[in-house]
């Protein structure tokens, strides 16, 4: 079996039939949109309308979900980021359909009309919450020519600088000088040199780390101005739009109130250190003369010496046991991307970092990318690609104007299958090897408390700069250095940090999604909350799961969260999924004294 993905199911290539016919019936159906929109004056025509809009949003998906998996693999492929750039030219004359549609839906409210109530009379209850929020969107709508100037500026704008971050850092070279080979010069890949970091020998992470932050200055300047274009452009349309921070976009965008927002942070700010203390502990297993934990020992293995590696197959084979405990429908969604070829598993050359889950609605699919090193944290990154695969499958028994949920809830369900798959193992593994799976489940809360925090600083920082002038790459390191200060504190070796960090994450690089970071954090906590839940009553709780995912594409956050008895605004809810957290650092540092 291949470890590249399958795409054929989608389309078998760009000059395939099936692809050219629906790619050339595309601007036919945009220009049909637009002419129903302009002649919006009865309900009857908003639903109309409505089912033109799931035609093409199903085929646009399918056709734009096809070039940018091809992209993702391939960022020199000349026809994937050709039929990019048009499908997005194509789609931003769909903007004066929203901007007509949002109009006269807000102006049903205006006048003592019921939205919920027309729905319903009109079977169109499903969409609901969709036109509600269109109704609420529309105060930060510019007009119709301008929100379609600014999607098509944004084709060659935000989108352009975003895919030339992606092709910077999927051709970035190391010049790895590898400690077992006698320190002898070795090319490596991006990708292949930060997978170092999870290395058990201590010289090649610093090796690695070394080789990472000397090759970073080979884009810097790149990647610094597409930084400062993009939230340049984000800035300018936020206060166009009427809003006063791009966070303010973020959370309408994500059906999320500040209220939730602050009441996380106020619980993260109350207990932040604990995890500095986790990494102190850990800095000392490794060292016990370090001051704080280095970064290039961020991913250091913990417990069994010999850091055991694993092959994709007991990768698969592992995911598969732990998903069956849980629910034989999450086993069967996995198995089925397992042996049809639905993920792209090793890092090679031209393929984008990271990781992530893409779903295709129109085939009721996803495809997920891995960049496969083989060490325990890649098989809980495989289970939370495959906990957002799961969701895609859920959500996609709804009707495609409800498949796209909101960021913070994206994060959940990948995270509570990362907590099956390691709450699983802890219950059959020895204390080596168990304190190897609790730290990796601190890496990632650490990661999703402490870095994301950091993110979510130097992301505010950098907005509010860009608002004076284009920040230069000394000003972009050293707001990243002072954002991991803050959000790290004498948990991390102040001499051992990382200021190009801003370089490599791509969240910083959209004109779309603004602080895709603090989603990370909400995610974690809410998976951990959840995960209480299901282990008090595992027999009631998976069909309310599966409910609980469906809805999150035709509600808000808190009514979502609601459904399974949580109030996410207060910080007590908070505050309980930390106390997970703080407990598996207590067993850390048990473990951690037994073995030594």
């Amino acid at each position: 079996m291949s470890d590249k993905w399958c795409l054929k199911d989608i389309y078998a290539g760009f000059e395939s039939d099936e692809f050219k016919a629906d790619f050339t019936s595309i601007p036919s159906m945009v220009e049909k949109l637009n002419l129903l929109s302009y002649e919006l004056s009865t309900f009857e025509n908003v639903v109309e309308l409505v089912r033109l809009l799931e035609e093409y949003s199903t085929k646009n998906d399918r056709l734009g979900s096809y070039a940018h998996f091809v992209y993702a693999t391939d960022t020199a492929n000349t026809d994937a980021t050709k039929f990019i750039y048009l499908l997005d030219a194509i789609g931003a004359e769909t903007s004066r359909t929203k901007v007509r549609l949002a109009s006269f839906l807000s102006k049903i409210e205006e006048t003592g009309g019921n939205i919920a109530q027309l729905a319903k009379q009109h079977n169109l209850e499903e969409y609901t919450y969709q036109m509600q929020h269109m109704a609420k969107e529309y105060y930060h709508m510019m007009s119709e020519d301008e929100e379609t100037l600014s999607a098509q500026m944004s084709n060659t704008g935000s989108s352009a600088w975003g895919m030339l971050q992606d092709k910077l850092i999927s051709m970035l070279s190391c010049e790895y000088a590898d400690p077992k080979d006698g320190g002898k010069i070795r090319t490596i890949g991006i990708n292949e040199c930060r997978n170092l970091a999870y290395d058990a020998d201590s010289q090649v992470r610093k090796a690695a780390y070394e080789a990472e932050l000397a090759a970073y200055p080979k884009i810097e300047e790149s990647c610094a101005a597409a930084m400062n274009s993009i939230k340049g452009e984000v800035n300018l349309l936020c206060s166009l739009r009427k809003f006063n921070h791009p966070i303010d976009r973020t959370l309408f965008d994500s059906s999320m109130t500040r209220k939730t927002l602050d009441a996380m942070f106020q619980a993260i700010d109350a207990n932040i250190q604990c995890f500095r203390d986790y990494m102190k502990a850990k800095a000392r297993y490794l060292n016990p003369s370090a001051n704080g934990l280095p970064f290039y020992d961020m991913f250091a293995p913990v417990g069994q010496t010999n850091a055991k590696t694993f092959t994709y197959e007991e990768a698969k084979t592992f995911t598969l046991e732990n998903f069956g405990r849980f629910s034989s429908e999450m086993e069967k969604v996995a198995r089925m991307a397992f042996e049809n070829n639905w993920i792209d598993v090793s890092p090679r050359e031209g393929k984008v970092s990271g990781a992530f889950c893409g779903d295709i609605y129109a085939v009721k699919q996803f495809r997920i990318v891995l960049n496969y090193g083989g060490n325990l944290s890649d098989i809980i990154t495989l289970a939370h690609e495959l906990g957002h695969g799961y969701h895609s499958m859920q959500v996609m028994e709804e009707g495609i104007l409800n498949t796209h949920y909101p960021m913070p809830l994206a994060e959940t369900a990948s995270t509570f299958c990362e907590m099956i798959v390691t709450n699983a193992a802890l219950q059959t593994l020895p204390n080596n090897e168990k304190l190897q799976l609790i730290e990796n489940s601190l890496q990632d809360a650490t990661q999703v408390i402490l870095d994301i925090y950091s993110r979510y600083l130097f992301e505010k920082g950098v907005f509010e700069a860009r608002q004076d002038h284009p920040l230069s790459v000394q000003e972009l390191n050293e707001l990243m250095l002072n954002a991991q200060r803050t959000a790290y504190g004498d948990g991390l070796d102040p001499e051992k940090m990382h200021p190009y960090m801003w370089v490599i994450k791509p969240h910083y690089y959209s004109g779309t999604f603004s602080f895709y970071n603090f989603p990370y954090a909400f995610g974690n906590l809410l998976a951990n909350g959840l995960y209480k839940i299901y282990d008090a009553d595992p027999s009631i709780f998976g069909e309310k799961y599966n409910n609980f995912l469906r809805a999150s594409g035709k509600m808000s956050v808190e009514e979502s969260c609601k459904m399974l008895g949580i109030d996410v605004q207060s910080a007590d809810f908070w505050e309980s999924a930390l106390d997970v957290i703080k407990s598996q650092i207590d067993q850390f540092k048990k473990l951690t004294s037994e073995v030594l």
